[in-house]
């Protein structure tokens, strides 16, 4: 069928396991084995996924983290800290030879449309943020960047993205509740001083979709939302569908051998080789 992605919605995994079924769709798509999909999922414990370039002895509190439950998981694609609790996540994974141009900056326009069609459909007005700003903190809610929703002049979603070969991997976050404190709390600061400024700058930068509408709703809810929006915006007919048994089989080894590896982790080295 002409225009026809999968929608998968993988439901809760931890952080390892999470990170590596994004990988093992990307390379299933690159190989041709799979059609371009969008899959939504959610994390159970809370989980900390830190860039792929990032430094985790000077940006995340190991300890803190051990101590509240959360695991910590570097991600294939870059950016800063994110702290995934109460939200749902989504993953697109396509290519060029889709419809989706080579432009990175259009690539993130055209996906992002239909994250603003699906908040649209819950009632809320959301932009993509037009232009890269400093991050002030190693949490990537307390600032905006290209891959950026905002509502209200608040960042409401993040994302990213990554590249292989001429397949493309663009994940973000979409709080439904975001935990400020706890957000803040698994990250490192030199001093209480600038640990409590950027909790401020975050509550007054960042918001969720309970707050944004004033009233709780749940996930699939959301993942309604999101279904219809892509779909929509897109042009695109989404069909309900599971992974095949190769991006099983290729999740595992992945979550084994490289997303809980402490080398992966600690210092985005896999199979002797660093990011």
């Amino acid at each position: 069928m002409k225009n026809a992605w999968r929608f998968i919605d993988t439901g809760i995994n931890d952080g390892f396991m999470n990170m590596a079924i994004d990988e093992a769709m990307l390379e299933m798509h690159l190989l041709g084995q799979i059609p371009p999909t969008l899959r939504i999922y959610r994390w159970s414990p809370p989980a900390l996924s830190i860039g792929c370039s990032q430094r985790m002895e000077d940006d995340v509190d190991r300890n803190k983290c051990l101590e509240l439950g959360i695991d910590v998981v570097r991600r294939l694609t870059g950016g800063r800290g994110v702290l995934h609790n109460d939200e749902l996540t989504y993953t697109v994974i396509a290519s060029g030879k889709h419809g989706l141009p080579g432009s990175i900056l259009e690539s993130y326009r055209i996906l992002n449309e239909g994250l603003i069609a699906a908040y649209r459909i819950l009632g809320l007005e959301v932009n993509l943020v037009s232009n890269d700003k400093v991050l002030p903190s190693a949490a990537c809610f307390a600032g905006t960047a290209t891959a950026d929703l905002t509502c209200r002049g608040k960042k409401i979603a993040g994302g990213a993205q990554f590249r292989r070969g001429e397949a493309l991997l663009q994940h973000g976050s979409l709080p439904i509740v975001l935990d400020a404190e706890l957000s803040i709390a698994v990250h490192k600061f030199s001093t209480p001083e600038i640990r409590s400024r950027a909790l401020s700058t975050l509550r007054k930068k960042a918001t969720d979709i309970k707050t944004a509408l004033g009233k709780q709703i749940d996930w699939q809810e959301l993942a309604d939302a999101i279904f219809a929006g892509f779909q929509k915006s897109m042009g695109i007919k989404l069909y309900n569908d599971k992974l095949t048994s190769a991006e099983i089989e290729l999740s595992r080894k992945l979550a084994k051998e490289k997303y809980g590896a402490a080398s992966w982790n600690d210092s985005g080295v896999y199979n002797g080789k660093r990011i």
